[in-house]
């Protein structure tokens, strides 16, 4: 097909200038808006603008040169259940390998863009953040034949997360010192309103080991304080589980409740109060750690979130809590992940000890007999 583009002036086609022509995308016709016939630069200004929106809106079809940077942008429109955090990491990848045709992007290209947005970070964090988007990107790209299909191959990884799980003591002390400390203003003393739903948010991390995003997801209708248990959608699997809760951390949620619908506690403006939105006051992980690190450091605690998932998992395998069982009580989508999860932590044998050993009876052995030296000749 013969591409061609022509302006033809007012009066021709209408009132003003129009653009019509013939590109990729198939035959086109468009007025520009403009009236004054002695405005041709202006016609051929809207042109290209005109032309340049449809080159990028049209989609490539089989067999033509797509850029990695075109594809993953396909990739994020025919993909409506990635997150934020799934759409940056396509961004980045992107950005950093640029225009190369997928049909030239190999292993290689990957690799050197995980070392370069990652320098130095774990092989798990390169194959997470740069590999599987990467990958994504050129699988979406094969199926649109595009290029051909490739297996990409990640870093290896060990199936066991190097993470330690979280210690009780620890959890407990920060659940005991939540509050932060007062700060003095000239407006006077600076009280902490949300010392209740940081104490749930721990409580909550530790009974039911979930992800810290599942928990800042929920919602005030997801409780069910009748039947002690909550509903927590599970985006990697998109279905909705029910987790009971304990009678101590059910009594705590109801008080929050109460006091958002009652209006028991007076709260100034901008201070979070749960209704039928989200019940914690905050909606990223961002938000979490501005008072968890102040509070680590002011304790000394190591403590992550995602070591209470650690913790819940080496738990059941203590417990001997079945596979199938315990995926179901950290809400993991398949029960061989939550093997990455369990830390085993080795019991002796009563009894079984090196003393005993040392204290058994042994026979004296003879010595060795002595070996008779050769005799010499000495010189005479």
């Amino acid at each position: 097909m013969r591409f061609w583009i022509d302006f033809l002036p007012p009066g021709k086609r209408g009132a003003s200038w129009y653009i019509v022509g013939v590109d990729a995308s198939g035959r086109f016709e468009a007025s520009t808006g403009i009236r004054d016939k002695r405005d041709r630069r202006a016609a051929e200004a809207f042109g290209s603008r005109f032309l340049d929106e449809r080159a990028r809106r049209r989609v490539p079809g089989a067999g033509e040169a797509v850029s990695f940077r075109s594809a993953a942008a396909f990739y994020k429109a025919a993909s409506p259940h990635l997150s934020k955090a799934d759409i940056a990491k396509i961004d980045a990848v992107a950005g950093e390998i640029g225009d190369v045709d997928c049909r030239t992007v190999t292993q290689a290209h990957l690799v050197a863009a995980a070392h370069a947005l990652k320098p130095g970070r774990a092989d798990s964090t390169k194959n997470r953040s740069v590999i599987a988007p990467g990958a994504a990107v050129l699988h979406y790209a094969a199926e649109q034949r595009w290029c051909e299909h490739q297996k990409i191959k990640k870093f290896w990884e060990s199936r066991k997360s190097d993470r330690e799980p979280a210690r009780d003591e620890d959890l407990a002390l920060l659940i005991a010192n939540v509050e932060a400390p007062a700060r003095k203003k000239a407006t006077g003393r600076k009280a902490d309103y949300h010392v209740a739903f940081k104490r749930i948010l721990l409580m909550m991390l530790y009974e039911t080991g979930l992800r810290l995003g599942h928990l800042l997801a929920l919602r005030t209708p997801h409780f069910d304080l009748a039947a002690n248990a909550v509903r927590v959608r599970v985006p990697k699997s998109d279905e909705w589980a029910t987790i009971t809760l304990s009678p101590e951390l059910v009594a705590a949620i109801a008080n929050c409740l109460h006091e958002s619908r009652t209006g028991a506690v007076r709260r100034p403006l901008g201070v979070h109060v749960p209704r039928e939105g989200r019940f914690f006051p905050w909606t990223t992980g961002r938000g979490v750690y501005a008072w968890l690190k102040p509070l680590r450091e002011r304790l000394d605690v190591h403590y992550t979130p995602h070591m209470s998932r650690h913790k819940l998992a080496t738990d059941a395998d203590a417990a001997q809590i079945p596979d199938k069982r315990a995926a179901e009580l950290g809400v993991w989508q398949d029960p061989r992940s939550l093997h990455r999860y369990q830390h085993v932590r080795p019991v002796p044998i009563a009894g079984r000890t090196v003393d005993k050993l040392l204290a058994m009876p042994t026979a004296t052995a003879a010595p060795p007999a002595a070996q008779a030296r050769p005799q010499t000749k000495g010189r005479r």
